[in-house]
């Protein structure tokens, strides 16, 4: 597998990441036996770099993966992992990331992370749950906050989850206070990939890509299917939605349209929007959410297809920017 930079930081990055999230829940359901054949598998295929958070169902994702890393060699892989933190909280922004840090790093049985994101949105104004641009900027802020924890060597590197309000994404961004964002995009929307909005009507990350590239931040592909509507007509119950814009008839109706540009396209409805992210030379990597080690050779076999054909690749750009019409 492609080992590629992953902007600013020290570290190379496998196209692939391991994703540890909820929706795929491979890390938390199913046993260790299986988990640790699919880490196995992934080790063997080239993946390096597995993907979690605090949250990933009460910290089960990371006690998981802490118990199942002393199975690999040391260097086998290495590990990011988010924090939400507490905006209006008693307890200051520097206590909180002290003390989640730290949690973290007992569950993962490690000490010390290569990348530790924060996993609240960013919005233009803040509320109970996420911040604005300001909270996470200012003197003392989020952005504070983190590179304090970068000095005593427990986190290596620090990053956004760029989700919210696109101005205030963009505006943390450009402060140049991180390393690493999570961008979503996929078939069904690529708005970070824009310049400018334009006529799009969907959750809008326009100018993101372009944004974090300007500043050497690594990218990290999130929700390449579309929390599962692109990979299976199949509903799970974890469908759970990260942006906003479109309703689900809508968000179907998409579906079904780029279904038709890629009937005659080789791989599984999984593999093509798989490789649709390959298609993008700006990600460092891609995050994968499994449910199954079966889901892992899936991906790994369309990873192996490679990028889509550039015919293919301009017949979905203009109906992405016709709204799908």
């Amino acid at each position: 597998m492609k080992i590629k930079r992953f902007g600013r930081t020290e570290f190379k990055i496998s196209q692939l990441t391991f994703g540890g999230g909820w929706v795929g829940g491979i890390l938390i359901d199913p046993d260790k036996d299986i988990m640790h054949k699919a880490l196995s598998l992934a080790s063997e295929k080239g993946i390096n770099w597995i993907d979690t958070a605090e949250t990933y169902s009460e910290g089960k994702s990371e006690k998981n993966i802490g118990d199942l890393l002393p199975l690999f060699s040391k260097d086998k892989f290495q590990i990011s992992t988010k924090a939400r933190l507490d905006p209006n909280s008693s307890e200051s922004i520097i206590s909180q990331l002290d003390r989640k840090i730290d949690a973290s790093l007992e569950r993962l049985q490690r000490n010390f992370v290569e990348l530790y994101q924060l996993h609240n949105r960013i919005q233009s104004v803040g509320d109970k749950d996420n911040f604005s641009a300001k909270d996470i900027l200012k003197r003392g802020g989020v952005a504070d906050a983190m590179e304090k924890f970068k000095s005593d060597e427990r986190i290596k590197s620090i990053g956004i989850t760029a989700l919210g309000d696109i101005d205030a994404i963009n505006e943390v961004v450009l402060s140049d206070c991180f390393d690493v964002a999570q961008i979503y995009y996929n078939l069904l929307n690529p708005s970070a990939s824009y310049d400018t909005s334009g006529n799009w009507n969907d959750h809008d990350f326009s100018n993101l890509i372009n944004n974090c590239v300007s500043k050497d931040m690594g990218l990290m592909n999130i929700r390449i299917y579309a929390a599962g509507y692109l990979a299976t007509d199949k509903r799970h119950g974890r469908e759970i939605p990260v942006t906003f814009g479109i309703n689900e008839n809508e968000l179907n109706r998409r579906v079904e349209k780029i279904n038709s540009i890629l009937d005659d396209v080789k791989g599984t409805k999984a593999q093509k929007a798989l490789r649709y992210g390959l298609s993008s030379s700006d990600m460092s990597t891609i995050v994968i959410g499994l449910a199954n080690i079966e889901h892992l050779e899936e991906a790994l076999e369309g990873y192996n297809l490679g990028h889509l054909d550039e015919e293919i690749l301009m017949k979905i750009k203009k109906l992405q920017n016709n709204n799908f019409n």
